[in-house]
């Protein structure tokens, strides 16, 4: 049991994930801009590869980095309303990409983009204002389960990723791809730990209000 419990705690531990979040998108960045700067590709075309191809990993380092200091945990609901946005922009982005170019990858990619966005606002903001703001605890979407949202990403990059592989030409095209897959699932599994504390928080909660009045009901007596 002792064996077990070591063999499966990295993948429930935040804090890990948060670090494996981060490592994952560094190498992601450090290998696609070495394999430009190999192609002979000029300063300014590594930029632009950057903020192009990179930009969704550059912001998920801006909100992963700031969860391991004390000011980014104690924003942490501001971190995850920053993180909304931004898969909020780029499911837009997709949307019209869909419109000018439709094929496979851009719908896997949009429908993963759509529903980590869905997952997001339905998991990262239940502690928020926002969230008794707009009454979201009576969005329908609250029924789909845990599982089932975290379940859902996972077969969808499996399955963008085997798509990007069978298109690709290049070994470089193939692990920045696999990485990339990795990373969202990292994701997944971070936002899918943060419900499991939400959901434990609250059965704690919800217990311990019984436990108040049956004490009361007690002391009555």
């Amino acid at each position: 049991m002792e064996d077990k419990k070591k063999e499966i705690y990295w993948y429930n531990n935040p804090n890990f994930i948060t670090t494996l979040a981060i490592s994952t998108i560094v190498l992601i960045i450090v290998l696609s801009q070495s394999y430009a700067v190999k192609n002979n590709i000029g300063t300014n075309g590594i930029l632009r590869s950057l903020l192009n191809h990179n930009s969704i990993y550059l912001l998920g380092l801006i909100y992963f980095i700031p969860l391991k200091t004390l000011s980014g945990k104690k924003y942490f609901n501001h971190l995850n309303i920053f993180l909304i946005v931004i898969y909020g922009i780029f499911s837009v982005t997709g949307v019209l990409t869909i419109i000018q170019s439709f094929g496979i990858t851009s719908l896997v990619g949009l429908s993963i983009n759509l529903i980590l966005l869905i997952y997001m606002i339905h998991t990262l903001l239940i502690d928020t204002k926002v969230w008794k703001d707009f009454k979201l605890e009576k969005s329908p979407l609250n029924e789909i389960k845990n599982d089932n949202y975290y379940y859902t990403i996972i077969i969808l990059s499996i399955i963008l990723l085997t798509v990007n592989l069978i298109q690709t030409t290049s070994v470089a095209g193939a692990v920045v791809s696999s990485l990339g897959c990795v990373y969202t699932c990292i994701l997944s599994r971070y936002i899918y730990l943060y419900r499991v504390h939400i959901n434990n928080k609250s059965i704690k909660k919800e217990s311990n209000s019984k436990k108040n009045k049956a004490n009361k009901k007690q002391e009555e007596k």
